[in-house]
């Protein structure tokens, strides 16, 4: 055994410091020796971007300010070699340089980038202040005493600074003006040149009630930049000067008109984010909270303004404008301002709001016009402001959009109200994550200590009561949705919003709402629906309700619409949906509309339920979704025996049965072809026997039932040649092919696939080449022909992945896979059925996804 000097045995855990002078410590704690200035460098660099490979020349010139010695590569490679030494093995050589590879814990700047992160997405002074907790002084405070790394320092010493006054920030919007002034002071000093960090500091001390030295503060600031730089400070630190000369006494009393806060917010970080940021500006702010009703606007607008509130030292006015009366609101305005009512009442508020920095909240506004007059005119104020609608109109404020609470959001909102609620999801998702519902849930809970959460979502499980029990005294769901429902512009657009409460699926395109409401510009009255947010646009020409709004959109129809015009708007909605089907439609057409499309299936006529299964079976059958497929079937399986259509129930006999072989169901599957073929000899349609024959002789062949299966596939055959369909008869030798291998006669299973081959290319049939390439080609590795079988397999893979065959695919990468190893090929193997074990993941192929991890645990043995 080779033996380890003491350095290594030390480094098994080290702790590596770069936030001040550059240190490696054991896990005893014990300081590791780092060797001189350079040597500290290299892993200097090394850690300041830990896990990327640093190349050579580029260390070099760091080291050497680019002027490296002769000698530079030499020394590189000592200063490595001693290196490793203290650190081991993570320190890496890759081409064309080096790396250190360090647990993100075990490196102070890791921990440091990731308590940032956290802090930005919290925006709370105690994040911040862990992060800054970490530095020691200067970053690679030993190295740039020596003048080495000035580039690399000045980047961390950009992530220090930008640290520091995003702390200084979230203290201020805190209204902890005392308890930073002494930071200020010290970040200031260390960073003179800084006008955020001075602007902060004057704000601080002013509002701290210490005018006199935040002006000072300023004057210190001009001083020393213009003494630097030769510059004037810049606009927002003039304008921050001039706000503290102008200001009122400190200790005025301020206008405090904000409601309480909402004890019961939960989630919304990110738009809460998004709000603070958008009122920091240095002109009047103004930014418009949008979403539908009962989608929590009011509640973030009150979270949001309390927690900005301190950044506005003149005070807050506050104003619902649901009566839509702008003119009471302005008088109010001017009464908290100290001001009678009377004439210029607009003039006189601009005057007034000049020379302040005050926050406005307008709740529930409707148009821009009601809102343009209460707007304050001193820059530093801002307007937050909630609405149904877009508000469009009102130039130069930012929106932000509000939507669903996801259920980690959810949950914490119906516990605020109810206490401890076991097993919530199913209730969130009924209540589709909508605030106000799922207030109204919880008030019901604590009112019913007996009731659990599942029994109140068992509850709203009966769509037709759902908004009935969404209601809780004059609070309701429904009739929060009333509101923006009667703020709708024309009895048209109110009818189509109706109508969509028929659709089936999730969501829709513009064809589809065409085709229910048979109105041509369908699309301009969607586009006036998702300004009120009665239906919304996750992405361009794709439209969509939320849950509860279908709910109440379908109440609206059946209380306006009578059921004739019900029936021809679903009627004509299921005949768009069959008529693009017979199109034959790209895929992405299908992916998009396949819920509708089953949905459809389910609400439509047993006739048309038939043709959507016969228009869906084979895009199921394609990309392997045995489960819709199977289902589809089994509703057209109903349709047509409430029907008496014989030819439609075998057909679907035959589709539920591929569903079923398909699925590794075979018992099934042989149960339902053996029903079809009794119809279709019923029916005396040979060539559906004859199909239904094959399909047996199939299953029978994976039941192992070879006698059975050679006797099918024989009926099969005889009457595919009688009919001359050399296609569906290379289809059976296909088969007749896999019954002899499976009895060990391999000459005899080649030569049915050579023969099937040569058909189906004549024929153009390049799905049924693909399947007799991949047979050949698991035949001749069974022969020991090694280097024909690996061809044959590629071109096999190059034609299931052009018709998008996905399970036959797999199929063949394993057998590629089985070629290589059997070869001694190991990697090539391993890449195959890597690649075949990934492949069968994506699709849900089970069998071959445990297959190639069998076969990948093979090779690692």
């Amino acid at each position: 055994m080779r033996p380890m000097c003491d350095q290594w045995l030390r480094s098994g855990a080290v702790e590596f410091r770069v936030l001040g002078p550059v240190e490696c410590r054991a896990d005893d704690g014990a300081r590791l020796g780092l060797g001189p200035p350079k040597q500290r460098a290299v892993l200097a660099l090394l850690l300041a971007q830990p896990g990327r490979v640093l190349p050579v020349d580029r260390l070099i010139s760091a080291l050497w300010d680019g002027a490296p010695p002769r000698t530079a590569l030499k020394n590189l490679q000592v200063y490595v070699y001693q290196l490793r030494k203290i650190v081991g093995p993570r320190l890496l050589s890759r081409a064309p340089g080096y790396l250190m590879s360090v647990d993100p814990a075990d490196l102070d700047l890791t921990r440091f980038t990731g308590l940032l992160d956290l802090a930005r997405r919290e925006r709370t002074p105690q994040r911040y202040r862990e992060a800054l907790a970490l530095w020691r002084g200067p970053a690679l405070a030993d190295l740039a005493a020596s003048g080495l790394l000035r580039g690399v320092v000045a980047q961390l010493e950009e992530l220090r600074l930008a640290a520091r006054v995003e702390c200084a920030e979230a203290e201020l919007d805190l209204g902890r003006h005392v308890e930073v002034v002494a930071d200020l002071g010290e970040w200031v000093r260390e960073h003179p040149l800084d006008e955020r960090l001075r602007e902060q500091q004057m704000i601080a001390l002013y509002r701290a009630g210490r005018p006199a030295e935040a002006l000072a503060a300023y004057q210190e600031c001009r001083r020393v930049l213009m003494n630097e730089l030769g510059v004037e400070p810049g606009e927002s630190l003039r304008r921050t000067q001039a706000e503290v000369l102008r200001a009122k006494p400190v200790g005025a009393a301020a206008i405090r008109q904000l409601p309480p806060d909402v004890v019961t917010f939960s989630g919304r970080g990110r738009e809460l984010g998004l709000v603070r940021a958008r009122l920091r500006q240095d002109r009047v702010a103004v930014c418009v909270i949008t979403g539908q009703a009962g989608i929590g606007k009011s509640a973030l607008a009150v979270r949001a303004a309390h927690e900005v509130a301190p950044g506005f030292p003149d005070g807050q006015l506050c104003a619902d404008l649901s009566d839509g009366a702008p003119d009471r609101v302005l008088s109010q305005f001017l009464s908290a301002l100290g001001e009678r009512p009377g004439d210029e009442e607009a003039l006189r508020y601009r005057s007034l709001t000049a020379s302040r920095r005050l926050l406005v909240v307008l709740d529930n506004v409707a148009t821009a016009d009601q809102v343009k007059r209460l707007l304050p005119t001193g820059p530093g104020s801002a307007v937050l402001i909630t609405s149904r609608r877009p508000l469009t109109a009102l130039h130069g404020a930012s929106h932000v959009k509000l939507g669903a609470l996801s259920l980690e959001e959810a949950s914490p909102l119906l516990e605020g109200v109810a206490g401890r609620v076991e097993d919530a999801a199913e209730l969130v998702r009924r209540c589709g994550g909508l605030p106000l519902a799922l207030r109204i849930a919880g008030a019901r809970l604590a009112a019913r200590p007996q009731w659990t959460a599942p029994l109140l979502a068992a509850r709203l499980a009966d769509e037709t009561r759902r908004l009935d029990e969404l209601g809780l005294g004059d609070v309701a769901v429904r009739s929060a949705f009333e509101v923006s429902y009667a703020e709708l512009g024309s009895p048209a657009v109110a009818r189509v919003f109706r109508l969509l409460g028929l659709l089936p699926g999730p969501d829709f395109a513009v064809a589809a709402a065409r085709a229910l409401t048979d109105v041509p510009d369908v699309e301009d009255l969607l586009a006036e629906l998702a300004a009120a947010h009665l239906v919304e646009e996750p992405v361009p020409g794709r439209f969509a309700l939320h849950d509860l709004l279908r709910l109440f959109a379908r109440e609206r129809c059946r209380s306006s619409e009578s059921s004739e015009e019900r029936s021809l708007a679903r009627e004509r909605l299921h005949k768009h949906y069959l008529e693009a089907l017979a199109d034959n439609p790209a895929d992405l057409w299908l992916a998009e509309e396949r819920d509708n499309l089953i949905a459809a299936a389910h609400q439509a006529s047993p006739a048309d339920t038939i043709a959507f299964a016969a228009g869906l079976s084979w895009y199921f059958r394609r990309r392997l979704e045995v489960a819709d497929w199977a289902a589809l079937n089994t509703l057209a399986l109903e349709a047509a025996r409430s029907l008496g259509d014989v030819r439609a129930e075998a057909l679907a006999l035959k589709e539920l049965g591929a569903a079923c072989e398909r699925g590794f169901r075979f018992a099934e599957a042989r149960q339902h072809w053996t029903a079809a073929l009794a119809l279709a000899r019923r029916l005396h349609d040979r060539q559906l026997e004859a199909v239904t024959l094959n399909n047996l002789g199939i299953v029978h062949w994976r039941r192992r039932d070879l006698p059975a299966a050679l006797g099918s596939l024989g009926a099969s055959l005889m009457l595919r040649e009688e009919l001359d369909d050399s296609q569906g008869a290379a289809y059976v030798r296909t088969n007749l092919g896999l019954v002899h291998a499976a009895m060990g006669d391999l000459p005899a299973a080649l030569g049915c696939y050579e023969e099937t081959l040569t058909t189906l290319r004549a024929c153009g049939d390049r799905s049924g080449e693909m399947h007799a390439l991949a047979n050949m080609a698991d035949t001749h590795r069974q022969l020991g022909s090694l280097d024909r079988a690996l061809e044959l397999a590629e071109e096999a893979l190059l034609l299931a992945r052009s018709v998008g065959d996905r399970q036959i695919e797999a199929g063949v990468l394993l057998d590629r896979g089985i070629v290589h190893e059997l070869a001694g090929r190991r990697e090539p193997a391993r890449a195959s059925y890597t690649e075949a074990a990934e492949l069968s993941r994506r699709i849900g192929f089970r069998w071959g996804e445990s297959e190639a991890a069998r076969k990948l645990a093979g090779l690692d043995a």
